[in-house]
This record gives C-alpha cells, sequence and structure tokens, in this order.
C-alpha cells in the first residue's frame, strides 16, 4: 500500500464553488442521452454528423434527425429484451452510426462498452465476457465476422447490430442497424423510453472503458453519468463555440479522449466531422477545416518534419524565407510581442501553411497519451496553429485541457478547476475529483491498489508542477516526465525518460518507429523502424540501390545515414542519454503482432523479451 500522504500541497485551480454550479448543470443535463435528445430540440436544422458514407459520399445528419435516430433505436433496444444495467458493446471505427449507438444504448439506462476497432476476436471476446456483453454493434464485415465467432457459443452475446448495410449477415441472431431504427418508429412504447430516459440516475453507470492492456489484460474503468458530465462541465470553456463550430474527430471513439471531447463538443452544439483512418488526416482537415481537433503527438511530430524536409528540398529563396519567417514566429511567440515583422512572415509562409493543413480557423487542437516534443509545440504556435498538450487517464479524464492562449509547450494544462493534484514524495502525480471511475468493474484487489490510503487516485505518472498567474487567474499545469513502470534503470543505476528520449526522434521523417532500450543495461539503445517511402527515396537520390526493406537495412551505409539522424535528434541529452547502437527493424510494430496496444503504445516488456536475441548482440564485447 502507498503510505499517506496528507502532508502534501494539494493544488486546484480555483476558489470559486464550481461544486454548486456544476448541481444545477447535472439537474438540468441528468445524463449523456438526455442531454443529446434535449439539445436535439434545441439546434434542430442545424448539422451535427458529417462523414463520408459507404460510397464515398459526404452526408451530414441534423440534431432532429440524430435525436429520431437515437429515440428510434432505444425504442428497439427495449422491444428487443435490453433492461436498465445490460451491457452493450460497440466496435467500429468512428462514425455517425457510433454515436447513435452509443446514445441509443444509453437512453435505455443500459451501459455502453466501447471495443476498439482494431481489436482481434480474442481481445473483442475478453471484454464481452468480462463486461457480460448482450449485444454488440459492429462497423465492418471484419468485425462482424470476428462477433459471428464469438457468439456461436458465447453464453453472454445474444445479438449482433450491423451499423452498415452492405456488411452481410446470416441467422437469427443479426440484424442491421438501419431495420432496428426503422421498426422503432413504429413502436408504441414510447411510453416506456420516456420512462427510462427520464429515471436515469446520474449515478448509474454510463461505460465500462477498458485500459489498452500494456502489463496485462485490460480492466474496464467504470464511469457513472455523474463523472463524465463531471468532465465536460468545466472542460467546454468555449463561449463563442457552437453549430458553427466543426471539430474533427480522428482519435479512437473507443478511448475516452475522443469520446469525452465529442460529447463535450456537441453538449454547446459543435458539429462532429468524423475521420475514420489517421492515414488520411489531411484530406479531411482540408475538408472540415476544424475549429477543435484531438490528437497524439505522433500526427504533428510527422507533420513538423514533412513542412521542414519539404522546405529544405525546395531550397533557395523560398527555404530561406520559411527559416526566416520561422525565427521571426518563434521570437514573438516567447516575447508575446507580434509586429510587423510578425505580420509580414504570416502573410508570406504562416498562413500558407495554415491554409495547407486545412488548420486556418483553429481554435485549440488538444494533444495527449504521450510526449510531445516542446520545440514541435512552440513551432505550432509560432505560426498561428494553438496546439495544447492536455492530461488525462482512462480511469481519471480529463485533468487538464487547453484553451487560446495558454498553452505551455512541454506542459500539460491548464489544470481543471475542479480536479486536485499533488505530487508524492516519490514524484508521483495524484488526483482527486468528481471525473474520476468509481472502480475497476469486478476487480476490486486492482482497484484498490490505485488509490493511496487517504482515497487519491495514484496515476502512475512522474510529474512536477507548474503555476503561472494571468488575468488576474492562478493557472496549473502538469509536466509529465514519465511512466513510473517505464523508467528504465541502467546497469549504473541511472534512472532515464525512454518517452522524453523517443519525442525527440518522433518529428524525423525518415523514422516511422522509435523504442529507446536500455532496462538493467550499461547504455542505451534502440530499435528503429525507418519511414520506407522516404528511404527508398533517399536511396534514388544518392544511387543506393534499393531492393526491399529487409535488405536496405543492411547497407551499412544506410545505418550511418541513421547514426546521424540519430546523433542529430538527441544532442542536447547528457551522455548517460545518448543511444549508443541501434537495430533498424524491416517492418513496423503492430497490435496484431502483439507490440503495441489498440491506442498504439508500445508494450515495452513484450518487446524487449521478442527482440532480446537482437538486443542482446548490441551489447555484445
Amino acid at each position: 500500500m502507498h503510505k499517506p500522504t496528507q502532508h502534501l500541497p494539494i493544488w486546484r485551480d480555483s476558489e470559486k464553488d464550481w461544486d454548486v454550479e456544476f448541481e444545477q448543470y447535472l439537474a438540468e443535463n441528468k445524463t449523456l442521452a438526455y442531454m443529446m435528445l434535449k439539445n436535439a430540440k434545441i439546434f434542430k436544422d442545424a448539422k451535427v454528423l458529417t462523414q463520408k458514407n459507404i460510397k464515398g459520399e459526404w452526408e451530414s445528419l441534423t440534431w432532429t434527425e440524430f435525436g429520431e435516430q437515437i429515440t428510434a433505436l432505444a425504442k428497439s433496444l427495449i422491444d428487443m429484451g435490453i433492461k436498465a444495467g445490460d451491457m452493450c458493446s460497440v466496435f467500429s471505427v468512428n462514425c455517425s452510426e457510433w454515436a447513435i449507438s452509443d446514445l441509443g444504448i444509453l437512453a435505455t439506462r443500459a451501459v455502453s462498452v466501447p471495443i476498439y476497432a482494431t481489436n482481434s476476436k480474442e481481445e473483442a471476446e475478453y471484454i464481452i465476457n468480462d463486461a457480460e456483453v448482450k449485444v454488440v454493434f459492429v462497423g465492418n464485415q471484419d468485425q462482424y465476422d470476428k462477433a459471428q465467432q464469438i457468439i456461436a457459443d458465447n453464453k453472454y452475446l445474444k445479438f449482433i447490430v450491423a451499423m452498415q448495410d452492405n456488411i452481410e449477415i446470416s441467422g437469427d441472431k443479426s440484424v442491421y442497424l438501419s431495420k432496428l431504427i426503422e421498426r422503432g418508429r413504429i413502436l408504441d412504447n414510447g411510453k416506456e423510453f420516456e420512462e427510462r430516459l427520464n429515471n436515469v440516475d446520474p449515478d448509474d453507470i454510463v461505460t465500462l472503458i477498458y485500459t489498452s492492456g500494456t502489463t496485462g489484460n485490460p480492466k474496464g474503468a467504470i464511469h457513472t453519468h455523474r463523472s463524465f458530465l463531471n468532465g465536460i462541465f468545466p472542460s467546454m470553456r468555449y463561449p463563442e463555440a457552437g453549430p458553427h463550430y466543426v471539430s474533427l474527430s480522428l482519435l479512437p471513439l473507443s478511448h475516452i479522449f475522443e469520446r469525452l471531447w465529442s460529447y463535450g463538443c456537441m453538449s454547446v452544439g459543435v458539429q462532429i466531422g468524423y475521420c475514420p483512418n489517421p492515414t488520411d488526416f489531411l484530406e479531411y482537415m482540408v475538408h472540415f477545416r476544424p475549429h477543435f481537433l484531438t490528437s497524439v503527438p505522433r500526427v504533428w511530430d510527422k507533420v513538423y518534419g514533412t513542412i521542414h524536409a519539404g522546405m529544405k528540398n525546395v531550397g533557395g529563396m523560398k527555404y530561406r524565407m520559411f527559416e526566416w519567417a520561422k525565427g521571426v514566429g518563434i521570437q514573438a511567440y516567447r516575447s508575446d510581442s507580434y509586429g510587423l515583422k510578425y505580420k509580414i512572415a504570416d502573410k508570406l509562409v504562416f498562413s500558407k501553411i495554415r491554409t495547407m493543413l486545412g488548420a486556418e480557423n483553429c481554435n485549440i487542437y488538444h494533444v495527449g497519451g504521450s510526449a510531445f516534443a516542446p520545440d514541435v509545440n512552440e513551432f505550432f504556435q509560432a505560426i498561428g496553429i494553438n496546439i495544447a498538450m492536455g492530461y488525462g487517464l482512462t480511469e481519471f479524464f480529463p485533468v487538464c485541457v487547453g484553451y487560446r492562449d495558454n498553452a505551455i509547450p512541454g506542459y500539460c494544462g491548464c489544470l481543471l478547476s475542479m480536479t486536485q493534484v499533488r505530487i508524492s514524495d516519490e514524484g508521483e502525480v495524484q488526483l482527486k475529483g468528481g471525473m474520476s471511475m468509481t472502480g475497476y468493474y469486478k476487480n476490486p484487489e486492482a482497484t484498490q491498489a490505485v488509490l493511496t490510503e487517504d482515497g487519491w487516485f495514484k496515476t502512475g505518472d512522474v510529474g512536477e508542477l507548474y503555476h503561472k498567474e494571468k488575468n488576474g487567474e492562478r493557472l496549473t499545469y502538469i509536466k509529465i516526465t514519465d511512466r513510473i513502470k517505464e523508467l528504465i534503470i541502467t546497469a549504473g543505476g541511472k534512472n532515464i525518460s525512454p518517452q522524453q528520449i523517443e519525442s525527440l526522434v518522433g518529428n524525423e521523417v525518415f523514422i516511422s518507429q522509435f523504442v529507446c532500450i536500455g532496462e538493467g543495461r550499461k547504455f542505451l539503445s534502440a530499435l528503429v523502424v525507418p519511414n520506407f517511402v522516404m528511404l527508398e527515396d533517399y536511396c534514388k537520390k544518392n544511387n543506393i540501390e534499393y531492393t526491399s526493406p529487409e535488405e536496405i537495412i543492411k547497407n551499412p551505409a544506410i545505418y550511418k545515414f541513421y547514426e546521424g539522424l540519430i546523433e542529430e535528434k538527441t544532442k542536447a541529452l547528457g551522455q548517460v542519454e545518448k543511444i549508443k547502437k541501434f537495430i533498424l527493424l524491416p517492418q513496423e510494430l503492430t497490435q496484431e503482432a502483439g507490440e503495441l496496444t489498440p491506442t498504439l503504445k508500445l508494450k515495452r516488456k513484450f518487446i524487449d523479451q521478442k527482440y532480446k536475441p537482437l538486443i542482446d548482440q548490441l551489447y555484445e564485447e
């Protein structure tokens, strides 16, 4: 048991009585489903959800249509026998049908249990069994086929709902979402539906969100309607937002970050645009030109690297102009003084980059999930793209949320007003607040393990606090330096943060993936996956024969090339943090191979074991 730390300073951002205002907000909105159906009557003909349909055509739903489909689906689920408290899953990529299915489930007082779209049959089955799921909504043929294999001899799963009409279904346990909605429109169980919707207790379970499982089987974090609304209420400090704003949904809705942010936006009428495949990021950015966005640092690392590599390749006057403008922008951002030079740089360079990226309407783009290199963050701030690093966990979300003009590169902020934070004697970030889960589902031992004796949530993150006064308000920021379990302790006893090193290399366009190695070793090494598209182009320009990834990584000239890249990116590190040797891998690390979680976090122990023979060779004398 972690020892009590009552003596530690506790920080919260405001002395205002937010709790009273939240109780009023909760009484007005009650639950997520109630809130959305209430908003459907307020925003009516305004667009709420936009996506490409199965024909590749753009389509939108109005708030009125959205509300009607949620209601019809809920009535069908009630007619199918779904009871209050029953577990239902959504197993799909981001789409309008995801939100309709999720809220339709919640409107019946049932519990929504998301499954990552990329999960294997075995991973999906684990969640279905652990949560005792009765109905699963699937987004494509592959997910349907996995569900069919599961339902064959599963004692919990009773129905599969195909969210798209082009999915081939069979048997009397499968049905199309469109048919359920169609049927629900004519059912006469409206009275029971209204009773369920209006009698939901805010402390009812709204969802189980399973952790990504970096160190074992995932655990289901229990959230209530109260904890979800407690996360939304202090986060949406955007008085300018409404139906004329768009938020691009890029991260998986199956995780808490995108799901809570999307519903927070919808709580004030913001339109959601869905990007089901992150590889299409730029296309969807240019189409939607969003005001809001949630993403991971890797997205912006690659954009940063591509911009710089592209300008360097162009060379000449354009490159010199870019470098001049970049210097002006960073100086202006650091001094908070935007004079004539900045206006010229913005007109000639920055505005063109924003337009190219579809980011000219940016209000705030959130990043989270891993370390974000401060110099990359500062660059985007300097060119007028307001990217702020937030903070939260599956079990406690959100903690820090960014707003206009308050991002500090390298720090997560600002701390939400209804959240308390402290740093333990061991450097761990610990939290208390209403957005915390109530525990892990059917796992009291795991629940107890993440709480201190005095009831604070132990994040497992190592961090420090920073306080800043702005416009008479005290703002608190959190700097996360690493995960306690991921700190590398070398043979010499040095504690090293692999995430900080990996973030330095993250914006290198010639590197696709980078894993720092060194636990119990004499020095740090790395596994490096090249960006083979960029590498092939490099080889052509330098008259190096390129046959295949497997062959090119054996070329000494290529090893030397990557050695130089890594040295340049990590030159600011101390000697003990330097990468002394590395291995080039011929293929990407994947979730299917067990190397990544569904949220693309590294399974470090698994990777260490899988590549141990190769890694051991690096340390042979």
